[in-house]
């Protein structure tokens, strides 16, 4: 099936993975009762059940984090184990702790399954036969995929750009899982995965010719069977549809009629002879003639999946796989920092605290933000606390001058670093000139949900004395690239703080004492929302239930409140104003405690309905926040019932009001928080009164799709509600608040990579098409490495339902590595309707100027054994040494790294991209007698030394076969290898 098969040089190494192609299976599960879905899938003939890409993502996702888990155990449990049919979360729980919140790492699971179900959304993918195989198209589908794997490695390696990451690996997913539901392959007898599909190097052989016979008739085109003729080449189904966007895209079956059809009720050539189909989607026969292997089909599609990701952690290695996945506890330590000349004190404050912080935190990534004005930077992003602590303790005041600064670009620079939800806490004394940014970086903040807390010092003396600059107020004069300054102040920073979930945090001047708690606590993000109220005024009093799964109880009140009581369910009241009673409480602790900014907590609550009564003549907030596995994430789809594959699509940007959509519920931890029932999602406004309320009566699950009452016109955050077994009910909130829009654009690129080379330039299409009311749209873009040039036209006029398509030129410097990443924000807002603005959030790639398909090369210099201490008992008295090199001479090195660390591990003269040799110390105690030293180029190539000290205290000297998979070993030093045909 695959050409070409070579033996490596002596100890070298070229990582295999695996990908695959064809349209396979509906992208999202559907709810057959729908009469718009009934009549396409026949549900009442179905035998067995149907498993779509999100399930497949999602269980091959479980799976292979499992195995890696129990690869890596946590430090000091050799003998972890975890239930075979754990699920996500209680995977993530099980490792790292039932406080640990695994919110982050289903998000990050979330954005890979979203990635695959566009690639039957978007419009570059969704007809492409590149991608889905279809049309006997699986030799592009492998030129496609070899080219997008270098890019996602590259993405992490060099960039540890993951959003990225995770978006090229959906769509690639996408395209593996489809190869076994489209192709013939299991007709053709395989009960095993096509491990060399997407391997670099590998042309596909066995494919049939135009003019080979592949499939006889079907006496019905619904259900078939045996219709695949024995010994014919690997094939794929013709898919053809009335679909105007479709029409350049879809491949014309032959008239031979000895072609395969993909078949079912929406393909028009299933009666076309060969009748019938091959298609494998689903368990239905109306809509997939091979219902009966559907399951199969699943199965291969599940251990692809697995074997593809287990190529992309031996290629980038534990640590970042992690990352990739966000598998840790602590999120990032995220700062953005002003640093013009009226900040003097304000750094200093943040440089006196800033060691207490990260003592009393556990930050996976610390992220450094600096802005001045004009400069902004340079930007710190490391996993080194010291040299963190030194770049802040670095920090000076200076600059600026002529208020307001450059705010916003500070927070893209630090935006462009911090992971997905990690918080971010921005300290500024002034306004902000560059709010020409604002809406963009408010809806990428929302994208990633990233909490933006704003503290702010003198500008809340000047706000209150009429001295702050009005909202929006424009200034004319010209700065660099912009044709005027857009300034922006308190209001917006409220704004950024609301629609984010952040806090705004105002005093005359602050004092890193009253809030290093805080943040903290937004570095451990094991916390959820039971109540949201924001910019508040008057009276308020709510229920806060308090469920058998909570600890660390928190109320966090922000702005000038005269009275706050919460009282238990038992009847105490716990005055929130006076402090000393609060301490003497002796259950309760004082977190913060300012005259703007405070925050309560109680370690071990009495379960049950408390209350919460605040008053104040001003405006203010109130956040309940808590310790709990119970949690949710949520987003909107719209059905899309129509050719290839009927599926939930997710919008884009905000939604529309007065619109009725399917939520698209995840629902963290319901088991291990013994949740027994869902009963209601709640649109609740700032002041937390309800505006809609949606019944749930279903079965629960990790992932429901559930339809909505209308959107209201006012801006809400969701709230879902339940109970746990004990009886007792249970709330959480989605802090993202959600802005309804009267009329949306809807923005989206049609470049199905953004990509180029160092030193080229290159164009992407984006449309916008409004959906409400005529008017003026003005467009603008940005991205954080600054590749974007101009965006043309910068100004469109759109009646109802047109579109206009505006160009984004981008230029990529010379100096610019490959693999870097960019994130690239497009936004079109109504010159008319100020709630009519949404945001396009992309990618773009830098592509490596060499084509290397070679790995890297590993040497051994030098070794020592460890003979007479090989036994356990002596073992830890002794220790090996091993001395080697690693050269990659096409696109360069990038890692080295070794497996295990070992006591000691040197590396030496390497930068990223060197071609000469990198010089490598190891060293270990007998007891651990493996290492893999291993280097990894600039397109990915992986190349590695295995040592593995023989029971004798022999050196066994392994080289891995490039393409076969078959481990050469031989005792002793060895100088040759002869690698096993597959």
């Amino acid at each position: 099936m695959w050409g070409r098969r070579e033996c490596l040089p002596v100890v070298a190494l070229v990582l295999v993975l695996a990908t695959g192609a064809a349209r396979a299976f509906l992208a999202t599960q559907l709810n057959t009762t729908d009469p718009d879905i009934a009549g396409i899938l026949c549900p009442d003939q179905a035998t067995e059940v149907t498993r779509d890409h999100e399930w497949i993502t999602r269980e091959a996702v479980r799976r292979n984090i499992r195995d890696f888990f129990l690869a890596y155990p946590p430090g000091g449990r050799p003998d972890f184990l975890l239930p075979a049919d754990a699920t996500l979360t209680e995977l993530f729980h099980t490792y790292y702790g039932e406080t640990a919140s695994p919110t982050r790492f289903i998000k990050a699971v979330n954005s890979i399954v979203a990635a695959n179900v566009q690639a039957d959304s978007l419009p570059q993918y969704r007809f492409d036969p590149a991608i889905h195989g279809d049309g006997e198209r699986l030799s592009e589908v492998q030129a496609k995929l070899v080219t997008r794997y270098p890019q996602i490695l590259t993405a992490i390696l060099r960039d540890e750009a993951y959003p990225a990451a995770r978006s090229l690996l959906g769509t690639s997913l996408h395209s593996i899982q489809k190869f076994y539901a489209h192709s013939t392959w299991i007709e053709q007898g395989h009960d095993s995965i096509l491990e060399a599909l997407g391997i670099p190097g590998n042309e596909m052989e066995g494919l049939a010719n135009d003019a080979e016979d592949v499939c006889t008739s079907c006496s019905s085109a619904e259900g078939c069977s045996g219709n695949v003729i024995a010994g014919a080449g690997l094939s794929s189904g013709y898919y053809v549809y009335p679909e105007d966007s479709a029409s350049s895209y879809l491949v014309p079956k032959p008239e031979t009629g000895g072609k395969c059809s993909h078949g079912g009720v929406l393909d028009d050539s299933r009666s076309q002879p060969a009748v019938g189909g091959v298609n494998k989607d689903t368990s239905y026969p109306c809509f997939s003639p091979h219902y009966h292997l559907h399951l199969e089909a699943v199965q291969l599609a599940l251990q692809a999946t697995d074997y593809y990701l287990k190529q992309v952690l031996q290629a980038v290695g534990a640590d970042m796989y992690r990352r990739l996945f966000d598998l840790y506890e602590g999120s990032a330590l995220s700062i953005c920092i002003d640093t013009t000349g009226s900040m003097g004190d304000d750094i200093a404050a943040v440089q006196d605290q800033v060691a207490q912080i990260v003592a009393n935190s556990n930050p996976e990534i610390y992220v450094l933000a600096p802005y001045n004005d004009p400069s902004v930077g340079p930007l710190l992003k490391t996993d080194d606390s010291e040299e963190f602590l030194a770049a802040v303790n670095a920090l000076t005041a200076g600059g600026g001058g002529d208020e307001p600064e450059k705010f916003w670009s500070g927070l893209q620079l630090a935006l462009s670093a911090t992971p997905a939800y990690g918080d971010i806490f921005c300290f500024t004394d002034a306004s902000a000139k560059d709010g020409d940014l604002m809406e963009s970086l408010i809806s990428l903040a929302q994208q990633q949900n990233n909490k933006v807390t704003v503290i702010l010092s003198d500008i809340y003396r000047r706000k209150n004395t009429g001295e702050d600059y009005a909202p929006g107020e424009l200034d004319r004069e010209e700065e660099s690239d912009r044709t005027r300054d857009v300034n922006t102040g308190v209001a917006e920073y409220q704004r950024l703080a609301d629609e984010t979930g952040g806090l705004l945090i105002s005093t005359d001047k602050f004092n890193v004492d009253d809030i290093v708690n805080i943040i903290g606590a937004g570095i451990e993000t094991a916390s959820v929302t039971i109540l949201n109220l924001v910019e508040v005024t008057g009276t308020e009093e709510k229920l806060v239930p308090v469920d058998d799964s909570i600890v660390d109880l928190e109320v966090r009140l922000t702005g000038s409140l005269t009275s706050a009581i919460f009282t238990d369910v038992t009847g105490i009241s716990y005055d929130l104003m006076d402090r000393a009673s609060l301490e003497a409480t002796g259950v309760v602790e004082v977190v913060s405690y300012t005259t703007t900014f405070k925050a309560v907590r109680w370690p071990t609550p009495v379960y049950g309905e408390w209350t919460i009564s605040t008053v104040g003549a001003d405006s203010y907030s109130v956040t309940v926040l808590a310790t709990s596995p119970i949690d949710f994430l949520a987003g909107f789809s719209v059905l899309d019932p129509n050719p290839p594959h009927p599926h939930y699509q997710p919008i884009d940007g905000r939604p529309l009001m007065e619109t009725v959509y399917y939520l698209d519920l995840t629902l963290v931890g319901y088991l291990e928080g013994d949740v027994i029932t869902l009963d209601t999602i709640y649109y609740v406004d700032k002041a937390g009164e309800e505006l809609r309320a949606i019944p749930y009566s279903g079965e629960l699950a990790d992932h429901l799709y559930i339809r909505t009452e209308p959107l209201p016109e006012e801006s809400f955050f969701l709230v879902i509600s339940g109970h746990v077994s004990t009886g007792k009910r249970y709330q959480r909130v989605q802090v993202v608040l959600i802005t309804p829009v009267s009329t949306s654009v809807e923005v989206r690129a049609t470049s199905e990579d953004l990509s180029a080379r160092p030193g080229e330039s290159t164009t992407a299409v984006f449309v916008v098409t409004n959906y409400g009311l005529t008017s003026y749209f003005d467009i603008s873009g940005t991205d954080d490495l600054g590749f974007l040039t101009t965006v043309t036209p910068a100004r469109v006029h759109l009646a109802t339902n047109e579109s206009a398509e505006v160009v984004a030129s981008f230029t990529v410097p010379t100096s610019a590595l490959s693999g870097s990443v960019s994130t690239v924000v497009v936004t079109a807002q109504s010159e008319s309707q100020t709630r009519s603005v949404n945001s396009a959030v992309a990618h773009f790639v830098v592509l490596s100027t060499v084509d290397d398909s070679e790995p890297p090369i590993c040497k051994m210099l030098d070794w020592s054994n460890c003979t007479g201490y090989t036994d356990n008992g002596i073992c830890s008295l002794s220790s090996w040494t091993l001395d080697a090199s690693l050269q990659d001479i096409g696109s360069g090195l990038y890692q080295v790294r070794a497996q295990p660390t070992g006591e000691v591990f040197e590396v030496t003269d390497l930068t990223p991209g060197t071609t000469s040799e990198v010089l490598t110390v190891y060293e270990n105690s007998c007891c651990y007698p493996y290492v893999e030293l291993i280097g990894v180029d600039g397109q990915a190539n992986v190349g590695k030394c295995v040592v593995d000290m023989g029971p004798l205290g022999g050196m066994i000297y392994k080289c891995v076969c490039r393409y076969d998979l078959q481990v050469c070993v031989s005792a002793g030093m060895i100088y040759k290898c002869v690698c096993l045909q597959v």
